[in-house]
């Protein structure tokens, strides 16, 4: 991260349709600012290799992307046979807790 530590990060557990069960801390750095852009980085841990930092025209729409972007990756993992879960449950992550789905134009 362009910055040395997280400003905010969620822990999963993600059982994989293998039945493997691994532990997935997503971590969100402050945004910064790089020419007219703004960029958030996001860093994984023990899952999967992090995306490049989240760009927006602003910092609120960069926070927001990734954190949509995150949401998008969790998402299609459960979509193909995985789920993901509260952190030393068997509870289903309520995805409608953090981002609601946008209604159809």
């Amino acid at each position: 991260m362009t910055n040395s530590s997280p400003f905010v990060e969620r822990s999963f557990d993600l059982l994989k349709s293998s039945g493997e069960r691994v532990r997935f801390t997503v971590s969100y750095g402050l945004v910064y600012k790089r020419g007219e852009d703004f960029f958030c980085p996001v860093r994984f841990a023990g899952w999967a290799n992090p995306p490049p930092d989240i760009q927006g025209a602003d910092s609120l729409e960069a926070l927001l992307n990734a954190v949509r972007l995150v949401h998008a990756i969790l998402r299609d993992f459960a979509k193909h046979g995985g789920r993901v879960l509260y952190v030393g449950t068997d509870c289903d992550y309520l995805f409608e807790r953090i981002i609601k789905d946008e209604p159809s134009a």
